[in-house]
């Protein structure tokens, strides 16, 4: 890796390839993190409940990664915020003028990556969360066609809709 040239500091003790590599690493689960979301999307469009269960659970635990590194770079950026005399709530995009010039370009697509990707997961996200709710709507309506007797809908007191299960085989009562 290219040795980047930084201005002496009594105050810090930084190796910008450090942050570069911690960057780099949450750009990866990000990147991985959309494609899982993109599989779990095609799970639900194809109506594969088995394969579905299994990809949650990989999104599950990328998005705990994906998180934690999250959490590494904010702990990273307070640190050097305060060695800049900044707030210790200031944003990597708000300290990028104190790196080196030479380092700033790179560090400005990295983050502009990131946030990206951050957008898109969220937009993934929401996406999926709309088709799993029409989902559930769409096999309701079948299921009430099926058996109407078994799905009475009431509202709760928060005025969500509840659906209302008739077990009759639960209680087989004879005369």
């Amino acid at each position: 890796m290219v040795q980047l040239a930084q201005k002496p500091s009594n105050h810090l003790n930084f190796c910008w390839e450090d942050l570069l590599s911690l960057l780099r690493d949450e750009l990866q689960e990000y990147g991985g993190l959309i494609g899982l979301l993109s599989s779990q999307q095609q799970s639900i469009l194809n109506r594969r409940p088995e394969s579905l269960l299994a990809i949650n659970q990989s999104v599950q635990t990328q998005m705990e990664a994906s998180q934690m590194l999250q959490r590494r770079r904010q702990g990273f950026v307070s640190s050097l915020a305060e060695v800049y005399g900044q707030s210790s709530s200031s944003t990597l995009s708000e300290l990028v003028s104190h790196f080196p010039e030479v380092t700033q370009p790179m560090f400005i697509s990295i983050i502009e990556e990131i946030n990206n990707l951050i957008s898109e997961v969220r937009r993934k996200i929401e996406q999926n969360q709309r088709l799993l709710n029409r989902l559930t709507e769409v096999t309701d309506q079948i299921l009430s066609i099926t058996d109407p007797s078994s799905h009475t809908k009431t509202y709760n007191r928060s005025g969500n809709l509840r659906k209302l299960s008739n077990d009759r085989s639960s209680l087989n009562e004879s005369a």
